[in-house]
């Protein structure tokens, strides 16, 4: 159907039942639309006052003023008008985050309509009373908080669609963050920097080291100055959209950092903004970043993707699990640690701490748990296994270390295989993930087993020490 600018206030877009967005004409709202603008009978499509055209019907329904129908009639006209108009812009933001990222991020707007239109059975209107049938969707809310003294109707619906937590969470798994490189860098700090380029990229020390140099040379120039800015306007703690730093600020940082060109400055610190956003998405939920993989050493191709086969390649398929296991794993020892810390927590303070200070003696120092008892003054070395519970501690670890695993690769193994033979090879990674991770978790529990001269070499026990070890130095 094609549509001019004004027809947008009566053509209504909506989602049917089965899914599919539905487009109608709304003719008791075009016909009401020309009783209030009658001057726009004849006028140009071109700069039109929309943002006139809103106040006026926001006035409407708010007053619900009468003009030549009955009160009712008005005030649900009036909302239709507006509703129609959202609804075609809701429709508008769709489609432009297609053309943004869809194809490189493989999807379509018609994959977010429905998260955003209502649905054509939810708009029916009681003609009696003029309570409206519909539940509290985006269009309503974008309806009472919109103001047409602020903003016109387009941007607000704009701002509201892009900060809808479904789109947001679509888009994230997607591996998209609508979040510009300036505010990525202005929330991490140096110590959140180098954590995440050490464990999660794996870079060198002195990788690490001139990345953290770079930002500290951006906060001391680019962030300063931007704070400064905004209490003189009054307006810290305000959030508002970043800049890209100005030609003087790229300046003053390559002085800091002995650099000659600013543009260099710039594409480094837009690099290391990708790094960081990645990484960002990632603990989101969001896709597995392919930089992620490069920081491993290995970049795993599609070719190499493809051509895997579950049962007869395995040689390549461990290539690739060596990749993914100890990220993992050290995800999995995270979250568990994280826990049973804030289980115990709730429980006493003290038996939290304790529990931290067991961990690290038995795993990073290889103490036997006799002498963990003496050094937090326990009664009895009972006292130990019940707070480490360790057969417990590994189990949860193998649980969450498999789930990781078996999603990351089978995420990019699926990418490129024929979608009825999914869930067969889900079962086939399954399978051949389980014994890898066992083999780690059969190696900490010998390990644990020894009773003399212990050396806590595991991979799991290194995992855990590491670990610990981060934690500390983020207090």
């Amino acid at each position: 159907m094609a549509m001019s600018a004004l027809s947008q206030y009566w053509i209504l877009v909506t989602i049917d039942g089965f899914g599919k967005c539905r487009t109608s004409e709304v003719e008791e709202a075009k016909v009401f639309f020309y009783q209030q603008f009658p001057a726009l009978a004849n006028q140009g499509q071109e700069n039109l006052p929309h943002r006139d055209i809103q106040r006026q019907l926001v006035q409407l329904l708010q007053s619900k003023a009468i003009v030549s129908l009955q009160e009712d009639d008005c005030w649900r006209m009036t909302k239709c008008c507006l509703r129609c108009f959202i609804s075609n812009q809701m429709k508008q933001v769709c489609l432009e985050l297609e053309r943004k990222f869809g194809d490189k991020h493989d999807f379509k707007g018609v994959d977010l309509l429905p998260m955003v239109l209502d649905r054509t059975r939810s708009l029916r209107i009681n003609a009696t009373d003029g309570v409206e049938k519909v539940p509290d969707s985006l269009t309503t809310r974008i309806l009472h908080t919109f103001d047409p003294n602020k903003s016109n109707l387009s941007t607000w619906t704009t701002r509201m669609v892009k900060s809808d937590k479904e789109v947001r969470r679509f888009l994230l798994e997607h591996g998209i963050e609508q979040v510009t490189d300036w505010s990525i860098l202005n929330r991490v700090t140096s110590g959140g920097l180098e954590r995440i380029l050490s464990e999660f990229y794996q870079r060198t020390s002195v990788e690490i080291e001139q990345a953290v140099q770079l930002l500290d040379s951006y906060h001391q120039v680019y962030r300063a100055q931007i704070l400064k800015q905004r209490r003189q306007q009054g307006k810290a703690g305000v959030r508002s959209k970043y800049p890209p730093p100005s030609d003087e600020q790229l300046r003053q940082i390559a002085k800091r950092l002995s650099v000659n060109s600013e543009q260099e400055v710039l594409q480094r610190l837009q690099e290391l903004a990708k790094l960081l956003r990645e990484y960002r998405i990632y603990k989101r939920g969001g896709v597995v970043p392919i930089d992620y993989l490069d920081g491993l050493g290995t970049r795993v191709r599609e070719e190499a993707i493809s051509s895997v086969n579950i049962t007869e390649d395995k040689d390549e398929l461990t290539e690739a699990l060596g990749n993914y296991l100890y990220p993992c794993l050290l995800q999995a020892v995270e979250q568990v640690i994280i826990n049973r810390v804030n289980y115990l927590q709730n429980k006493n303070p003290q038996k939290a701490e304790n529990f931290l200070k067991a961990l690290h003696l038995f795993h990073c120092q290889g103490v036997a748990m006799a002498e963990i008892a003496t050094q937090l003054s326990f009664n009895a070395q009972y006292q130990v296994t019940r707070l480490l519970e360790l057969k417990t501690f590994r189990a949860d670890i193998r649980q969450k270390t498999l789930l990781h695993l078996r999603d990351r690769i089978f995420e990019l193994v699926q990418k490129y295989r024929n979608p009825d033979s999914i869930l067969d090879l889900e079962q086939k990674v399954t399978a051949f993930l389980e014994p890898q991770i066992d083999k780690v978790i059969q190696e900490a529990k010998k390990e644990a087993s020894t009773s003399k001269n212990r050396v806590m070499n595991s991979q799991l026990s290194q995992t855990v020490c590491q670990y610990l070890d981060t934690r500390r130095k983020d207090k």
